[in-house]
């Protein structure tokens, strides 16, 4: 390379450091004082919801935002973060053109509070989405009266998309097309919540309640067919990026994924033999496939999303985002992943060892020389469950349910191929994009994340050692809720690196009591990850003081709003045409 060259390649790269420099002043200024006072380019008009603000590439500093979302992927089931066998080439691609944030913490046990925490950047406890999950007859969803991500982005003239599940409501006050979102194709809760034609759930003895895929508002296809549905949703996710950028629109694509949750127990046939799904395209017994073939058929959903970035031209104009809801949910066993080194092994070894935990649907009935045995009796089909002190996935707040495999790319601006060690949660996705975008009138008084921008932008670990996080969960033996979830409480605390544990219980509703610790149980999550070496008490009684007024000044200054997971009724089951039995087949646009 001649001087020549080399003065040149230096400038650029200067200038283009020092145009980012200058986007983010002005983003920062914009969210603090106001557009009037950066720019005038924003009309006055109080309905801000129909505004479209026009992104030309190059132009505008705000980024397009897409966020993947899995279901119940467990830390290392990619294969950038160690997975053995999976082959994720276009997921590991955003952390390696991106950064990998090691220590991303979901903010919530079970499905439906994650994501209800992914979209408004609070707690569960105050938004109403506890206990357990929104079920397929649930009365009630993610209030209107919250304020989601896709209505503040929608504000600032984003185009808004959901490709994928929802889970925050099944019925038409709650469903995404009224909570900020443009469009949506997908399902609304999880791929245990109805029956297919091949599947037929053990709990489904009427042969009506068939899993519904959505467009917007209307139910066009029930039962939803498995064997093109990846495909499906990837030509949404890409036709959605593709008409955005034709009409100079900002854009946040939100797709959180079917996959790697598990299909119902079924009505006939093996359950740990039909429990997952993927198309024709990945599984020579579709809609059957193995946990392998799910989360590969996953990545390459993602993959034609980061292709439609490519192919469009948008790709260093957009920050990507994936993470996943929980981990795995351990005792469905092959139909789950791994919980990597996130064993909970103090739990192993301090639960009886005649406690079993099953799969859903599934009862422990041991027998004198079959002490696993669980039996689905809907169906009549038995197998062996896992111990109870091994079940430390999805329902509970052990690391493997806690730690999440998280990416983050925005090329030209998230250094590549860097790694982060800071803390980080779920609850932090909306004010850090709101921040990101220059949002106005950030609430941060009203939000449970914080702006974690600096650490995408720099890797800084500031916050390494003060950060606090509260982890809730249900499935007490006693309290004001129904049985089984007791009452919902903070088990554990994490204040930077060290958690502590006041009530600690292995994963769901499984037998086993929860038991009280005081002082509350310690471990350095990042030295032993596993948790299996309490800390001594006695050489942290600063610690420990700090985290029993945090604990009791938390719960007693948050909003804990009613539960709205426990009403059910069976007309709010989706149902396209009772006169049909619930079953439909319309041409999807």
């Amino acid at each position: 390379m001649t001087g020549g060259e080399l003065w040149k390649n230096s400038l650029l790269s200067i200038c283009t450091i020092a145009t980012f420099a200058i986007c983010v002043i002005l983003i920062r200024e914009k969210s603090r004082y106001g557009n009037s006072t950066i720019m005038n380019s924003k009309s006055n008009s109080s309905n801000n919801s129909n505004l479209k603000q026009k992104k030309v590439k190059g132009e505008d500093c705000r980024p397009n935002i897409v966020i993947m979302f899995a279901d119940n992927l467990g830390y290392n089931d990619i294969a950038i973060f160690g997975a053995p066998s999976a082959k994720t080439p276009n997921i590991d691609r955003i952390g390696v053109e991106g950064m990998k944030l090691n220590n991303w913490n979901s903010a919530a046990s079970l499905c439906s509070a994650s994501r209800a925490a992914l979209m408004t950047g609070k707690y569960p406890v105050r938004t109403g989405i506890y206990p357990g999950v929104l079920k397929p007859d649930a009365v009630h969803g993610l209030s209107p009266d919250e304020h989601t991500l896709a209505e503040y982005l929608k504000k600032e003239g984003y185009a808004t998309s959901i490709v994928g599940k929802w889970h925050l409501g099944q019925h038409e006050p709650y469903l995404p097309t009224n909570q900020g979102f443009d469009e949506w194709l997908g399902i609304p809760y999880h791929m245990s919540g109805g029956s297919l034609d091949e599947h037929i759930c053990g709990y489904d003895v009427n042969r009506t309640m068939w899993l519904p895929l959505y467009q917007d508002a209307e139910i066009v296809e029930q039962p939803v067919q498995l064997q093109d549905l990846a495909q499906r949703y990837g030509r949404a996710a890409t036709k959605f990026i593709e008409t955005n950028v034709k009409e100079e629109t900002p854009f946040f694509l939100y797709l959180p994924f079917s996959h790697v949750h598990q299909m119902c127990a079924p009505a006939f046939g093996s359950e740990q033999g039909t429990c997952q799904w993927a198309s024709t395209a990945f599984s020579t017994d579709s809609p059957h496939g193995t946990f392998i073939d799910a989360v590969e058929e996953m990545d390459w959903v993602a993959g034609e999303v980061l292709k439609a970035l490519d192919d469009n031209g948008v790709a260093d104009d957009t920050l990507v985002i994936f993470t996943s809801d929980n981990g795995p949910w351990v005792a469905e066993m092959q139909c789950s992943g791994s919980k990597g080194p996130f064993e909970g092994r103090w739990l192993q070894e301090n639960v009886d060892m005649e406690c079993t935990a099953c799969p859903h649907d599934y009862i422990a009935e041991p027998l004198p020389d079959r002490k696993r045995r669980c039996v689905n009796h809907a169906t009549g089909l038995e197998l062996d469950g896992v111990h109870c002190g091994a079940d430390t996935g999805l329902g509970g707040v052990w690391e493997a349910n806690l730690r999440m495999p998280a990416l983050a790319r925005w090329p030209g601006r998230i250094p590549k191929g860097t790694e982060t060690m800071a803390m980080i949660s779920t609850l932090d996705v909306v004010p850090t994009v709101l921040s990101v975008v220059g949002a106005e009138d950030i609430p941060y008084s009203d939000l449970d994340g914080v702006d974690v921008t600096d650490v995408l932008l720099t890797g800084k670990e500031s916050n390494a050692n003060d950060r606090v996080l509260y982890f809730w969960r249900d499935g007490f033996e006693n309290g004001p809720l129904p049985a089984p979830f007791g009452r919902f409480d903070v088990a554990a605390i994490k204040v930077g690196r060290i958690k502590g544990w006041f009530w600690t219980k292995s994963a769901h509703y499984n037998p086993d009591v929860e038991v009280h610790h005081d002082p509350p149980l310690l471990f350095d999550v990042i030295a032993d990850p596993a948790e299996a070496f309490p800390l001594d008490p006695n050489k942290y009684e600063d610690v420990i003081n700090r985290m029993k007024s945090l604990v009791q000044d938390h719960k007693a200054h948050i909003h804990q709003s009613p539960p709205l997971t426990v009403d059910r009724d069976p007309k709010f089951l989706p149902c396209a045409n009772e006169h049909t039995f619930c079953r439909v087949s319309r041409p999807i646009e």
